[in-house]
């Protein structure tokens, strides 16, 4: 008797918290893959690494972005038929651009990255997510609370956050969950360069402002993103069968600790 093999689609999977996912979903047991990012030779080194690793772990890496919804059908239409089912997706794929409120151009494109490319890729993979299928989307605090220069950043996780719960609704009769991850102050190259962004503009030293941030986190230090890909794992194993629409926040204690 042939066993068939867990398969997943990873947005954003080239670098951080999607490529952290990748890895844990194989450790898990997962030997599929369709690997989505604009970053190619990133995206690459994920896959070979991953194959590496874990003997028998298929990758197809994708270079697509998510924003295009034209170009996305097109690239992750074939891929799909070749994968067949998909038994975990995860939406990973996000820009952090600040924005002023009157910043119209960083609104659209922000929003165009990080809910409606969501949203693409969920409408376009959800006919080949059968019963037992498992959606995670990783959206971030700032969908639940406000930040300076970040109106389309907190719109677009508050959005995110409200799909999820509603498609969890939709899709429960069919015995598919649909939960999210809301991590702060997770040591990636992005929140790096947000840090960096915001010390510049206070006038103050990378390293100095570093310090500054980690005061205002409990366990004193930042999340690393192996531990939101953890989370997310878990979410996607058949043990989180009666966990849905659920908003699971990962920030060290942070917001309750503010």
């Amino acid at each position: 008797m042939t066993v068939r093999r867990r398969s997943a689609l990873i947005t954003g999977a080239a670098s951080g918290i999607g490529a952290e996912v990748a890895a844990a979903l194989a450790a898990q047991g997962v030997r599929r893959f369709l690997l989505l990012d604009l970053q190619a030779q990133a995206l690459q080194r994920v896959g070979d690494a991953l194959s590496e690793r874990w003997p028998g772990v298929d990758v197809e890496p994708l270079v697509a972005d998510v924003s295009d919804r034209a170009a996305l059908q097109a690239g992750l239409q074939p891929r799909l038929a070749t994968l067949g089912r998909v038994d975990v997706l995860v939406n990973s794929a996000g820009i952090g651009d600040a924005n002023q409120p009157e910043d119209e151009r960083t609104w659209h494109r922000v929003l165009h990255v990080n809910l409606h490319g969501a949203y693409q890729v969920i409408r376009q993979a959800l006919p080949r997510v059968g019963e037992g299928g498992r959606i995670v989307n990783v959206a971030s605090v700032f969908g639940r609370v406000g930040h300076p220069r970040n109106t389309a950043y907190c719109a677009a996780k508050h959005a995110l956050v409200g799909l999820t719960r509603g498609l969890a609704m939709d899709l429960a009769p069919q015995g598919i969950t649909v939960n999210a991850v809301l991590p702060a102050s997770v040591d990636t190259p992005m929140y790096r360069h947000e840090l960096a962004t915001e010390a510049g503009r206070a006038g103050m030293d990378p390293e100095g402002f570093i310090e500054l941030a980690l005061q205002h986190i409990p366990i004193a230090r930042f999340v690393q993103a192996g531990e939101v890909a953890g989370l997310v794992a878990y979410l996607a194993s058949p043990q989180a069968a009666a966990i849905t629409a659920q908003c699971c926040i990962v920030d060290g204690g942070q917001t309750c600790g503010a």
